[in-house]
């Protein structure tokens, strides 16, 4: 395959294949040697700050000197974003190959496994080759069944923020959703948690199951450019007062790696920090112009304060999918904006423009329909004008459309 026919084949395999669970992609990866098996992992579960936790932790592991990959999903631009080494996204070519031979294992074995599983396997394969000296890895759903935790015990289970979201997968509680995700907890590793004091019982019981030492974050506060953990004051990349909380949870990853004999010293950490990006998690691509991927009630709530920070007007494009709790979300973000941009995403699952108009009018918000996102934008920064902001949200798959938009026309500023 080249990697045209790679990206097709990934994606014309079935979301979720029966039985459900790990068997079938355990006898994938003992067919393909069993690659996780010599690696070395950062296993990431949470419903918000997983991404941004990620690749704080990774940033600072490759500025420790250490082979870094770092697993992820979903992509905002482009498929390779998921597979990294060291902030490099693997290669076309290479990708293709991996897709090749897993899936001819695959078909010779009949472990057909679903679309995130293959591509779990494709990565712990390269990872593998290319002598990765520890991955981070994203949880993809939930963290028990989850494809990811077919890997043998973790240097560190890391639980960021804990919410509702994919209920109809976890359960219809934060304790149930909670309880699926401590499932990443191994005996041997160490364990940290955002506060999550709502559920801290349940992280507690499951750490103490698995004889896992568990550390649980305390408080951070966020400065323009920096955090505050502990009375000591980090320089931070990534904007928006929620992003201290994440930053907190990996620099206590770092410390529990540390107490493992990893060498990462501070200058690794600091500089890890002040040099982190990661993709539409309130990423400023212009001085007017924010992206933010959150599509649940608690991604949104916090999107609201970092808005509200802000302090000028906003003008929202936003885009959601079905399966969301999209009328919570709306009437919550109502509140922080003046006007309302309803757009859509070219995907079975989004929402129609009118849909969205009509929550947004429930809510007591101005609100005006364009499917095209492109003519959205156009219309949202008219209206924003100098002084205003605009802020594209609800959905990664309409960050990364709306990122390419913004890059064609030369506004993206990296």
């Amino acid at each position: 395959m080249n990697y045209s026919e790679a990206i097709e084949y990934i994606h014309s395999i079935p979301k979720f294949v029966r039985p459900l669970g790990n068997i079938n992609l355990g006898r994938l990866l003992n067919a393909m040697g069993n690659p996780q098996d010599r690696l070395k992992f950062v296993h990431v579960a949470g419903t918000n700050g997983k991404g941004s936790v990620c690749a704080m932790t990774a940033e600072i592991l490759k500025r420790a000197g250490f082979r870094t990959g770092l697993f992820t999903s979903p992509f905002i631009e482009v498929f390779n974003e998921r597979i990294q080494i060291n902030n490099k996204m693997i290669d076309d070519d290479i990708l293709a190959e991996y897709v090749t031979a897993v899936s001819d294992i695959m078909e010779k074995t009949a472990s057909q496994v679903s679309e995130f599983a293959f591509i779990f396997a494709a990565a712990m394969q390269y990872f593998a080759d290319m002598e990765c000296d520890i991955v981070v890895l994203e949880t993809g759903m939930g963290g028990r069944l989850d494809a990811t935790n077919i890997i043998p015990s973790p240097e560190a289970a890391v639980l960021t923020e804990i919410g509702m979201d994919h209920i109809q997968y976890l359960g219809d509680s934060a304790e149930k959703i909670a309880e699926e995700k401590c499932g990443i907890i191994k005996a041997g590793c160490e364990a940290v948690s955002a506060p999550n004091e709502h559920v801290r019982k349940i992280i507690e019981k499951a750490a103490a199951a698995a004889r896992a030492e568990l550390t649980v974050c305390d408080k951070a506060d966020m400065n323009p450019g920096s955090f505050i953990y502990k009375t000591w004051c980090y320089h931070l990349a990534l904007k928006g007062s929620y992003q201290s909380e994440n930053a907190s949870v990996a620099l206590e990853t770092i410390h529990a790696l540390r107490r493992r004999g990893w060498k990462i010293s501070d200058t690794a950490v600091c500089e890890g920090f002040k040099n982190v990006r990661w993709k539409a998690r309130y990423e400023f691509v212009a001085d007017n112009i924010v992206i933010d991927g959150g599509h649940n009630i608690d991604g949104i709530n916090a999107l609201k304060k970092a808005l509200s920070e802000d302090g000028r007007k906003v003008t929202l494009v936003i885009a959601m999918m079905k399966d969301k709790s999209y009328e919570d979300c709306i009437k919550t973000i109502a509140g922080a904006v003046k006007c309302i941009v309803a757009t859509e995403v070219p995907m079975p699952r989004s929402l129609r423009a009118d849909e969205i108009k009509s929550a947004a009018e429930a809510a007591g918000a101005e609100c005006i329909t364009e499917p095209d996102l492109e003519k959205a934008i156009d219309i949202a920064v008219e209206d924003a004008g100098k002084r205003g902001l605009v802020c594209i949200c609800g959905s990664l798959y309409l960050a990364g459309e709306a990122e390419k938009i913004l890059k064609e026309r030369g506004i993206f500023k990296f």
